[in-house]
C-alpha cells in the first residue's frame, strides 16, 4: 500500500496509464448498458468508496518497509460484479490519493493492483465455483465469501509486497509474505461475514447473486 507516495519510474507511470484509462471506460460502458445502480445499490456503491477510501489509511509498517492494511477489494467485487466494482474501487483509489496527498502519477499503477486485477480475479474464480460446484446457497456464500475473498487478498497483498520489493530492493522478506497471509486470512473471515448477512437479509444488494439459480423455489409434490 505504500505505493501511493514510491517514486516509480515514468514508463511505469506511463504504462499504468495507458492501461487503466481503456478498463475503466469500457467498465462504464459494460456497468450501465447491463445493471445500472438504483436505490439502495447506489447508496451502497457510494459508501463502499468512501469507507474504502478511509480504510486503506489505516496501515502497519512491517519492519520499516511495506505497508499493510485491510483492502476489501475482494468484497466490493463480489458485492458489485466485475465493471461497478471496478469503477468503485478507482473511485476510492482518486479519493483516497486526494485525501492522502499521493501522488497522481502513481494511480495508474495503483489502479490495475487495487481495481483492475482483483476484479478480474474475483470474476474468474467466482465463475469458476459456478461452474464446477453444487449450484447452492451455501456454496455461494462460503465459496465466494470465504475462499474467493482469501484467494484474491492473498494475492494482491502479495503483489504489494512484491511491487515494494522491486521499487527498493532488499526491503521484502518471507515474513512479509506470510504476515500478508496472515492479514488475508483475518480479512476472509470479516468479510465473509458480511458478505453473508447481505445475501440473507438484503440479496437485492449483492449484484452477483442469481436466487433463480441458488435458491430456485420448492417445489412440492
Amino acid at each position: 500500500m505504500n505505493s501511493l507516495h514510491v517514486a516509480l519510474s515514468p514508463a511505469v507511470t506511463v504504462a499504468g496509464w495507458l492501461l487503466i484509462v481503456p478498463l475503466a471506460a469500457y467498465s462504464l460502458r459494460c456497468a450501465l448498458a447491463a445493471t445500472p445502480l438504483r436505490g439502495a445499490q447506489q447508496h451502497l456503491w457510494l459508501a463502499a468508496i468512501v469507507l474504502l477510501a478511509w480504510l486503506w489509511t489505516l496501515q502497519a509498517r512491517f519492519a520499516g518497509s511495506a505497508a499493510f492494511g485491510l483492502l476489501g477489494v475482494a468484497f466490493v467485487a463480489l458485492t458489485f460484479g466485475r465493471h461497478w466494482a471496478r469503477l468503485g474501487l478507482l473511485g476510492a483509489l482518486a479519493l483516497h490519493t486526494w485525501l492522502g496527498g499521493g501522488s497522481w502519477t502513481n494511480f495508474g499503477i495503483n489502479g490495475l493492483l487495487l481495481a483492475a486485477l482483483p476484479t478480474l480475479l474475483a470474476d474468474v474464480l467466482q465463475r469458476q465455483i459456478e461452474l464446477r460446484l453444487p449450484r447452492n446457497l451455501f456454496v455461494f456464500i462460503i465459496g465466494n465469501g470465504l475462499f474467493v475473498t482469501l484467494a484474491v487478498t492473498a494475492a494482491i497483498s502479495s503483489l504489494f509486497v512484491g511491487a515494494s520489493w522491486l521499487t527498493a530492493p532488499g526491503s521484502a522478506s518471507i515474513d512479509q509474505i506470510a504476515y500478508a497471509l496472515l492479514l488475508a486470512w483475518g480479512e476472509a473471515l470479516a468479510s465473509g461475514m458480511l458478505f453473508s448477512s447481505l445475501v440473507i437479509f438484503c440479496p437485492r444488494l449483492v449484484l452477483t447473486y442469481r436466487q433463480d439459480l441458488y435458491l430456485p423455489p420448492w417445489r412440492g409434490r
